[in-house]
């Protein structure tokens, strides 16, 4: 009986492959001879060493289900006829075999197979003229040569024991032997491997540095080769769009049929800044890996959505910083030639950092340049909603275009302020954009300098000014006092405010090397800005300073003259840059015999180059003061650059 079942082999073979329609699956007949040894209770004194041989189909069940482990499982049919000496009795028991056989296979190396499995059935035995048919198992390991993914020759060892009806074993022993199997597969391999992109966003130009450690989107590489494959490493070009082949990962095995994923990463070039417009680029992915040994590459077409160059997202107010460069050439020429202005006409006693910040912003808005919303993508909606794609021009783009939205003239102007050497910070509100800059002073410096110190921001102990952008067109004064009203009103009401400080941003989104012929802006005249300069100051002036001369005069109409008080006037006068009003006040003091106002009127008219005057006081200052280091400091400048 056993033996006709074991004849009907090929046509259970025939049933497995009628379940195999709709999936990729490998199978393998395997013919294995091996010499059996009695083993065990009393099977090495009834038998001696005998042999036979196994026909063995069996299905690689792995691709049916996820299977994260490196190795694969099996599913078979085995066949067997064994002949097996009796000791002393000239006789041999022959035996019929037939079971369900499942294990494990892997192959740690190209070449190397291992596998491990067992089986369960039953059989047929023909014993001294008796039939014994019950179970039979076993349990058994091999190693093999891969000679190829179809061929592979095995050395395998094991253990079997086949039972009585009764329970009790009829043979228990070892067996080794030999092995060839022929592995095939329900459909033919492709003979490479397969790639697909997943990209939820398009690339954005002005971040293309960073495309080397952020992830354009998910490569998925799955093996269709006729075997697994090693060492796979996958590369990325884009023709002149990238700068080298950049490697996006490795993989050490990916097993046949299995997929893995990558992220994709690549070394764009400044080409990319030629979109001004979405567009695709057409890439080669480059993927090299070994199979039993040999050294492949397959090259594939992968095509990558780029945006526009000004495309922005606001999940990152840090990342503005990429659209601020310092170095930009147009920037540069236009902050050369303001801030060359501003040298020409710096007052001594106010500080030189506001002072080349006015005249940058006036130079900006006498020179034509003109705030206008944005009605595609307006910074008041869009900086809310980091789902939304903005749209934000570059500094040469706005001195092109002669406009901007408010975000758009803070970035030029942050860019001029920077460009001078003065540091610059960024800070996003809900219904304004306020660029801030640094004084370079500290909180106690500012007090020589404000009156109220509600109109300046401290950081870290650093004085600041911010400056609104939704008030460009009321001048300087006006915007700085707006853009501080309403970040303390941002700051009162508990509003997450973030503070974009450029040169710290610039360590993770460096500027943007891009510039353009577009940015053909007229350079605004000397006499425009000087006048608008001059307004500004007043206002600065009579805001902050006017006060406290009004309390001075006040105190000399109650109290009478007054060395002090006119000292204190001078004082404000020359901080305030006027040094006519100034050198009236410390005149009077003098005449009153004030030593340090003589000694101040020294250093007013050294500055002037009124050397004549200057040593005139210095010389007074001496006379009643033969100690004053300061004015025999004055006095020896005045004759050594008299001298030169």
């Amino acid at each position: 009986m056993m033996k006709s079942a074991c004849f009907k082999m090929p046509y259970l073979i025939f049933f497995f492959l009628c379940l195999a329609p709709g999936f990729s699956l490998d199978f393998g007949i395997q013919a294995r001879p091996f010499v059996l040894f009695p083993y065990g209770a009393d099977a090495p004194d009834l038998f001696e060493t005998g042999y036979g041989g196994d026909l063995l189909f069996d299905i690689d069940i792995s691709s049916l289900f996820l299977n994260p482990l490196p190795f694969g499982y099996f599913l078979g049919i085995q066949a067997g006829f064994n002949t097996i000496p009796k000791k002393n009795t000239g006789t041999s028991m022959q035996v019929y075999n037939l079971g369900l056989g499942a294990g494990l296979f892997y192959y740690p190396l190209s070449r190397l197979s291992l596998r491990l499995g067992g089986a369960y059935g039953l059989y047929e035995a023909m014993n001294a003229g008796k039939t014994h048919i019950s179970t039979w198992w076993e349990l058994g390991a091999e190693a093999g040569f891969r000679f190829s993914p179809t061929f592979t020759l095995s050395a395998g060892a094991g253990y079997r024991l086949y039972n009585y009806a009764s329970g009790e074993s009829l043979y228990t022993g070892l067996f080794a032997g030999l092995s060839a199997r022929i592995q095939l597969e329900t459909d033919a391999s492709q003979g490479n491997v397969q790639s697909r992109l997943d990209q939820q966003d398009p690339v954005f130009p002005v971040f293309l540095g960073l495309y080397k450690q952020n992830p354009i989107g998910a490569l998925h590489i799955t093996n269709t080769e006729s075997a697994e494959i090693r060492n796979v490493t996958v590369s990325f070009r884009a023709g002149n769009y990238t700068a080298s082949q950049f490697i996006c990962g490795t993989i050490p095995t990916l097993e046949k049929r299995r997929s893995a994923e990558l992220p994709l990463y690549a070394d764009f070039s400044a080409l990319l800044f030629n979109f001004s417009e979405n567009g695709r680029i057409s890439g080669e992915l480059s993927i090299r890996y070994e199979i039993l040994g040999a050294v492949k590459e397959a090259v594939q077409n992968v095509v990558v959505s780029i945006y526009n160059r000004n495309s922005f997202r606001w999940n990152d107010p840090s990342a503005l910083a990429v659209f601020v460069s310092p170095t930009a050439p147009e920037v540069l020429d236009f902050s050369k030639y303001i801030i060359g202005l501003a040298r020409n006409n710096l007052r001594t006693g106010l500080n030189q950092n506001m002072q080349f910040a006015i005249h940058l912003f006036e130079g900006l808005r006498v020179g034509g340049i003109r705030a206008s919303g944005d009605d595609q993508t307006p910074y008041i909606s869009y900086h809310k909603d980091a789902s939304l794609v903005d749209y934000i021009q570059f500094p040469f783009q706005t001195l092109a275009y002669g406009s901007g939205d408010m975000d758009d003239l803070g970035l030029l102007y942050a860019a001029a302020l920077e460009s001078a050497g003065i540091k610059t910070a960024l800070i996003p509100l809900e219904d304004d954009f306020l660029v801030a800059f640094s004084l370079g002073i500290s909180e106690s410096g500012a007090a020589a300098l404000f009156t109220n110190m509600d109109n300046v921001l401290v950081l870290d102990d650093e004085v600041w000014l911010p400056v609104s952008f939704a008030s460009f067109r009321e001048g300087f004064v006006n915007c700085w006092y707006a853009g501080m009203n309403r970040l303390n009103a941002a700051i009162a009401a508990g509003a997450d405010i973030g503070i974009v400080l450029l040169r710290d941003a610039w360590a993770s989104y460096p500027p943007a090397a891009i510039t353009s012929q577009e940015a053909q802006f007229a350079k605004p005249a000397e006499v425009l800005v000087t006048r608008a300069v001059e307004t500004d100051m007043m206002r600065y002036i009579s805001a902050e300073f006017g006060p406290r001369i009004l309390e001075l005069r006040q105190q000399l109409r109650v109290q009478g003259e007054s060395a002090a008080l006119y000292n204190q006037l001078g004082l404000l006068y020359v901080r305030s840059g006027m040094y006519a009003e100034a050198k009236t006040e410390y005149q009077r003091a003098a005449a009153l015999g004030s030593v340090p106002a003589m000694v101040n009127l020294g250093n007013i008219f050294s500055l002037e180059r009124n050397f004549t005057a200057a040593e005139s006081w210095y010389s007074r200052a001496l006379q009643a003061d033969p100690s004053n280091s300061a004015a025999a400091s004055g006095l020896n400048r005045i004759i050594t650059e008299r001298q030169e």
